[in-house]
């Protein structure tokens, strides 16, 4: 494993709620990985995404931002909704300096760029954001997409029609 996500999932990988959907707990799943970026999405059981999270040592928005559209639509994404932070070591618990500074040197520091969407019209708020994860008998893309907020969908359009669902 790389170190960045052997890093990620050992110190930043956190169980959450489910916002808007269902209150359940989250677990985040990775879409993309690479040496120096992760990308997961935050889900619940039923597989709606409430947060999704770009881990990086050298973030790049724009990217972040292209992948998210080209998944979910420009007309899903609004640049208020993406945020920034930074992760140190010594914020992260047990370990985690000494881990941090060993993989990524004395200024270590991890970059999140995180997207939680917060619709504004009421049209936008009949739409969710699921992560195409399969049902249990057909495999997932592990893309996000978007549909109706009042109907469990796990698997995709084109997964869908691949799988002759």
């Amino acid at each position: 494993m790389d170190k960045l996500p052997e890093l990620v999932l050992k110190y930043l990988n956190f169980t959450g709620k489910c916002y808007r959907h269902c209150e359940k707990p989250t677990a985040m799943k990775v879409i993309l990985e690479n040496a120096n970026s992760l990308v997961g999405a935050y889900v619940c059981p039923d597989g709606f995404v409430s947060q999704v999270v770009y881990f990086s040592i050298q973030p790049d928005r724009d990217w972040f931002k292209r992948m998210l559209s080209d998944q979910v639509g420009s007309e899903s994404l609004n640049d208020r909704d993406i945020r920034v932070a930074s992760r140190h070591g010594w914020e992260l618990g047990e370990g985690a300096e000494e881990a941090i500074k060993s993989s990524l040197g004395e200024a270590g520091v991890i970059h999140e760029t995180y997207w939680t969407r917060y619709p504004k019209t009421e049209e936008q708020k009949q739409q969710a954001v699921s992560l195409c994860m399969g049902d249990g008998t057909k495999a997932g893309c592990m893309r996000l997409f978007m549909h109706n907020r009042n109907s469990v969908e796990r698997l995709c359009t084109s997964c869908k029609a691949k799988n002759g669902s």
